[in-house]
This record gives C-alpha cells, sequence and structure tokens, in this order.
C-alpha cells in the first residue's frame, strides 16, 4: 500500500512537465487533518503498514459518507480530500498494469489513459448528498451543491461499500472500477483488448479455433457448447450478455464430461476452468491482434495495495499465498526447457501443417525447418535465403516463415503444456489449499504467462523485428537451434 503520506500528497494529470504524465502535488488541507486525526499512527512502528492502511481508511470512510448531522461537514470534507489523494495513486498503477499489457507494441502507454480517470487535483472540496448518489461541490458560500463535473475518484468512493460487497478492499475495488470505465474500454478495445465477457468468449469458438486445443480443453469446450451454446439460442434475447452458466447448466456438462472420462469434483470447479479457457483466448486474441505479447514491465502493480513490485518477489504481499508463489516460481524454472522444447516441436509442426493446407504454399513446408536453419543458425537475411533455395523474393521467404506468427504458436503451446503440467502437480505446490478468490486463477494465470514472456518471448519477438544484423541469442532461438540440430 506504499506510505500514509499517500493520504495528503494527490496524483495530478500533467501532460507536459517531466514526460511521465502526473505529477505530486501535496495537500495542507488533507495533511493537517489526518495529522491531528492519526498521530499516533504516524508514530507507531509496532503495527504493520497494511493494518494501518485499513484502519485509516475506514475511519475516513465512514467520515466521508456518515450522515452531515452525525459529522460535520468539514470532516467529511477533509476525509474525502485525503481518500481522493489516496485513489490517485491506485489509479495510476491501475493504468501502468493495463497499458503495460500492450508495452510491446509502443502504441499505448499509461499516459494515454490518464486523462480519463486522473482528473482530481484537490482544489475542489467535494461531500456527497444524504442518498450517497450525487456529488456536492461546496460553492464561495461555504453551502453544499450539486456538481456539473464529476471526479471519477469521488465516483469510485461513491460507489464503494465494504461491507455491502464483494470487493472489500479499496484498492481493489478502484482496479475493478478502471476496468469497467467505458471511456478506457472504448480506448483499450482499439489495442485489441476486447470487452466480450469470459462465457462470450467461448460461446465465439468456432471449429477451427477450437482444433488449435489440446484433446481435454477441446471435450470441455465441446462440453460447454452443447449445453450454454444450445439454451443461448433458444433465449429470445441472445442480444443481451451472455450471463454466468447455472448451476443445471454446469451439471449437465459435468455429465457429458464424464462420458468422455473428464471428471470434475464441483460444478464450481468446472466453472474455473471454464474461466482459464477463455483468459487463454482473451490473451491469444490480443496476440493475434498486435502481433506481440501483452506483455508486463519487470514492475508492476500487486492489484490488491496498489503497491508496485518486481515481478515474483517471494518478499511481496501477493494475491498468491506468499510459500505457494515462491514454489511456484522455483517449479516454473523447472519446467521452462521442457515446455518450450515441447512447444518449439508443437509450434513448429502445426506451422508446416497449415502451410500444407494452403495450395499456393504447401511446395514450401518441407522447407520450414532448413529456412529456421538459415535464419538461426547460419544468420541469413531473408533475401539471401531466396536466392539459397531459389524462391521468388523476400517477402515469399517472409510469407512462408512468417516467424512472428510461428513465435504466438510456440507461446501459445508452450504455456498450455506448462499449465497441463501444473494441474497435475497441484496438490505438491500447495496451491490447491489455498482460498479461491474471484480473481484468483486469472492472476495465477497472469503471473505464469508474465514469467514465460519476460524469460522467453519478448526477446524473441524484439530479436525478429529489430534491422541490425546480429546473432539470435534468445533462448526461444537457443531452443530452436537444438530442436533444427535434432
Amino acid at each position: 500500500m506504499g506510505p500514509l503520506s499517500k493520504y495528503w500528497e494527490i496524483l495530478r494529470i500533467d501532460p507536459g512537465g517531466n514526460g511521465i504524465g502526473y505529477k505530486k502535488q501535496s495537500l495542507p488541507l488533507a495533511s493537517a487533518f489526518f495529522e491531528a486525526e492519526f498521530s499516533e499512527l504516524l508514530t507507531a512502528r509496532s503495527q504493520p503498514l497494511l493494518q494501518k492502511h485499513r484502519s485509516v481508511q475506514a475511519f475516513l470512510h465512514n467520515q466521508f459518507t456518515a450522515d452531515t448531522s452525525a459529522i460535520t461537514l468539514q470532516s467529511q470534507i477533509k476525509a474525502g480530500l485525503c481518500l481522493r489523494s489516496y485513489v490517485s495513486h491506485t489509479i495510476l498503477g491501475a493504468c501502468k498494469t493495463l497499458a503495460s499489457r500492450f508495452s510491446a507494441t509502443g502504441r499505448l502507454t499509461y499516459q494515454d489513459l490518464l486523462p480519463y480517470v486522473l482528473n482530481d487535483d484537490g482544489k475542489i472540496q467535494v461531500v456527497l448528498n444524504r442518498d450517497k448518489k450525487v456529488q456536492l461541490v461546496i460553492n464561495r458560500n461555504g453551502q453544499p451543491e450539486q456538481s456539473t463535473y464529476q471526479l471519477f475518484s469521488v465516483e469510485v468512493l461513491r460507489k464503494f461499500n465494504p461491507k455491502g460487497q464483494r470487493v472489500s478492499s479499496l484498492d481493489n475495488w478502484v482496479h475493478l472500477q478502471i476496468r469497467q470505465n467505458q471511456d478506457l474500454q472504448d480506448v483499450l478495445s482499439k489495442q485489441g483488448f476486447y470487452k466480450l465477457s469470459d462465457w462470450a468468449l467461448l460461446n465465439r469458438v468456432g471449429p477451427h479455433q477450437l482444433d488449435t486445443f489440446p484433446v481435454r480443453e477441446r471435450h470441455i469446450i465441446e462440453a460447454y457448447h452443447t449445453v450454454y451454446r444450445r439454451d443461448r439460442r433458444k433465449q429470445q434475447q441472445n442480444h443481451l450478455k451472455c450471463p454466468d452458466p447455472s448451476l443445471a447448466q454446469l451439471q449437465e456438462m459435468q455429465q457429458y464430461l464424464q462420458k468422455q472420462e473428464i471428471t470434475f469434483p464441483l460444478p464450481a470447479s468446472l466453472q474455473t476452468e471454464l474461466k482459464r479457457l477463455a483468459q487463454q483466448l482473451r490473451q491469444y486474441a490480443i496476440w493475434s491482434r498486435n502481433g506481440t505479447p501483452p506483455s508486463e514491465s519487470l514492475e508492476y502493480v500487486d492489484p490488491r495495495y496498489g503497491a508496485p513490485r518486481e515481478f515474483c518477489d517471494p518478499k511481496a504481499i501477493n494475491a498468491l499465498d506468499q510459500i505457494a508463489q515462491q514454489e511456484l516460481r522455483e517449479f516454473c524454472r523447472q519446467q521452462l526447457m521442457e515446455c518450450l522444447d515441447w512447444g518449439i516441436n508443437k509450434g513448429i509442426s502445426e506451422h508446416i501443417l497449415n502451410l500444407e493446407k494452403r495450395p499456393r504454399y504447401a511446395v514450401f513446408a518441407p522447407k520450414v525447418v532448413i529456412i529456421l536453419r538459415l535464419v538461426y543458425c547460419q544468420g541469413q537475411s531473408q533475401s539471401q535465403i531466396a536466392d539459397t533455395l531459389g524462391m521468388t523474393n523476400q517477402s515469399q521467404v517472409s510469407r512462408v516463415l512468417n516467424p512472428t506468427t510461428l513465435i504466438k504458436r510456440v507461446r501459445y503451446w508452450t504455456v498450455n503444456q506448462f499449465f497441463q503440467i501444473l494441474l497435475n502437480q497441484v496438490s505438491n505446490l500447495n496451491l490447491a489449499t489455498l482460498p479461491i478468490a474471484p480473481d484468483y486463477l486469472k492472476n495465477l494465470m497472469q503471473h505464469i504467462e508474465d514469467f514465460f514472456d519476460a524469460e522467453v518471448f519478448q526477446a524473441a519477438v524484439a530479436e525478429i523485428k529489430t534491422t541490425k544484423k546480429q546473432t539470435m541469442a534468445s533462448l526461444y532461438a537457443q531452443r530452436l537451434r537444438h530442436y533444427i540440430e535434432k
């Protein structure tokens, strides 16, 4: 959660400035209020920082949302200002997290997202009306009146109800509101961030895409289609958002899968597996549209607390259990080579098969490994390869090899293989004992995909996009040469 100064140092938009898109602004009114209310907390050393934040936020939220007859108007204003300041830091973290998924494309930065949600400079005094449905500003006469401009930070606080919703953490709530912000969704959709729900994504899987899945996962999606798609077509208002599958639907899917000798102990475990497959489809869709992995920076923001930390830092507070996360990282490293080698073999085989199905390029399918050898072992350019193999031109070599698409295939099969191994070993990694929070599986998948992107695929993509002649030295290139030599 970071230092307590977040409650009186607001982050405000700064498009010019120092190039980072925002600047820190101290709020004397918030600082004086915080010091008066939490003087003992500021000097206490025994209490953990996380507990301090929870205590502070509970007090401030009660003050900000309380009936004015119980709390003075000035206390409401100051408590809200402290919370608005804190929320600004989490907004920045959430924007960085979203933008980092597209950092490899170079087409979207967190600075592009900030103007839509970081619109509070702390200068306006704001409270809520009695029904907590309207933002009120304090006019020159010191009286509250309805605001004509909605501050996003205040909207986040207005909708926040830690006692009446599943998301009881303010940081989690901010991240959720960022993801649901319509302006940001419009911006992100242009970069390949699909707004379809998990259930809509699974519902749209076609026969060709289904063939790319391993047999077990293919049967699971087929079960989903057999039950969910059938019921969806029967609905008269099937243009509306796809709802979560019902308990009866999940149970029917379980029965369907039992015939394929695939069992799930509970309907909830089947639903969790379906969500994992949907997340995999979403990530692959972003890959396909952007041509590069939806990478995370090595320093990113923990969704629960908004605190920046290095990926897989075992000392950081995390959505995963601390010990289980450390074991997961070690397990990733142990399986890295095996999964990558398997993914390369599978990806190249699939690439060759796809060429064989295209009449104009079927003749070149047997030359794929030869072309890879010339690129990754001998360092030849595509124009040199065209001369060596008697092909028409460099463009023809590029269409046959299509290295970016090949890396996508290898990445898909590498990560997929690791998931299969992880499922078999999950009981030994203490992951099965962890509580299944709403975003648990998504966070777990993101950790694993981030790991493989950082260790393998970001460097592989950058390597093939450089215009300078260089030795292919990435781990992907090394294992590809190993495959070729075999």
